[in-house]
């Protein structure tokens, strides 16, 4: 990207956006403040535009509608319960969902999948649901039993979007998804892991002490393998240093495209990560700037490298059509 394409892109994805979120149905239906609606699509379309930068305009904007919708329901507090007695039934008999999420989803998921080939569809309706169902459990603020030691990924697999993201970075106007089959397919399940992973790191500072951010990944280790916060900080850590050196050596030798691709996601979501407001990582780099300890100086140096790149305030792109 050059600086002028970047913003082209947040200014064109952040618009139809926020056109589809302004709509009265979308408005009745969601009933989510504002401000929160505002902040999400700004986390949004950043983290799209910055990760997703070989797909079109048009992809990023409907995928930025689709992954809004998931950002709300995640920081929604209602139990589904009530509103999923008949899902499948409704399903089958094509009938609107009762959940309202669902039913706007829904009413969405024909844009985001018209870019995509059907595998990659699939992946993308099927972690949609999980994420459905991974939010529901963390309802229940329930970070697992101490000795279930598969509780913690398996919650994250559920509600990280892993396969979601994995899939979604394929359009068939890029890629022919039967000649790409296995690199697509390893990069679904290699991504599972990397992507949630990198966020529960960088998220980590701003959920330490936020009282909606206690079932985190890092939490649950705590609990369910009975270890300190710090072991279950490093054993993350290093699980998504391995993950990183993993993904990019399978597929070093394979379809340069395909690499290309991925290493383009991985510097745009760390590169988001670092700039956007929503995980406050400003605030360590401001403490340790002038810390002369190696760990601060690597921190600080990778922070403005980013910075450099990526810092483009809302303001500049973030406006009406």
């Amino acid at each position: 990207y050059t600086r002028e394409e970047r913003i082209e892109n947040l200014h064109y994805a952040y618009n139809k956006a926020a056109h589809h979120f302004a709509q009265p149905r979308q408005q009745q239906m969601l009933k989510v403040d504002p401000k929160r609606l505002q902040a999400s699509l700004q986390t949004i379309v950043g983290m799209v535009v910055y990760s997703w930068a070989k797909v079109s305009k048009e992809c990023m904007a409907d995928l930025s509608i689709h992954y809004t919708y998931t950002l709300v329901l995640d920081d929604s507090s209602d139990d589904p319960h009530p509103a999923m007695l008949n899902y499948f039934d409704d399903l089958q008999a094509g009938r609107e969902q009762s959940h309202p999420w669902w039913a706007l989803v829904n009413e969405h998921f024909p844009n985001v999948l018209r870019h995509f080939g059907p595998f990659c569809s699939l992946n993308l309706i099927r972690s949609t649901m999980d994420f459905f169902e991974g939010c529901w459990i963390e309802q229940y603020n329930f970070g697992g039993f101490p000795g279930s030691d598969d509780y913690p990924q398996f919650l994250r697999r559920m509600n990280g979007l892993g396969h979601c993201v994995g899939a979604s970075l394929w359009p068939k106007d890029l890629f022919d998804e039967r000649k790409n089959f296995l690199e697509i397919t390893t990069a679904v399940a290699q991504m599972e892991n990397w992507m949630v992973w990198v966020n529960d790191l960088m998220s980590f500072y701003k959920e330490f002490d936020d009282e909606r951010d206690q079932i985190s990944l890092v939490k649950n280790f705590v609990t369910c393998h009975k270890i300190t916060l710090d072991e279950a900080l490093e054993k993350l850590t290093q699980e998504t240093l391995h993950s990183s050196k993993q993904m990019v050596a399978v597929f070093a030798d394979k379809d340069p495209q395909v690499m290309d691709t991925i290493e383009c996601f991985m510097h745009g979501y760390v590169t988001w990560h670092l700039c956007d407001a929503r995980y406050r990582l400003h605030e360590i780099y401001e403490k340790v700037k002038d810390q002369d300890t190696e760990d601060a100086k690597k921190f600080c140096k990778f922070f403005e490298q980013a910075a450099n790149v990526g810092a483009v305030a809302p303001s500049e792109w973030a406006y009406p059509q």
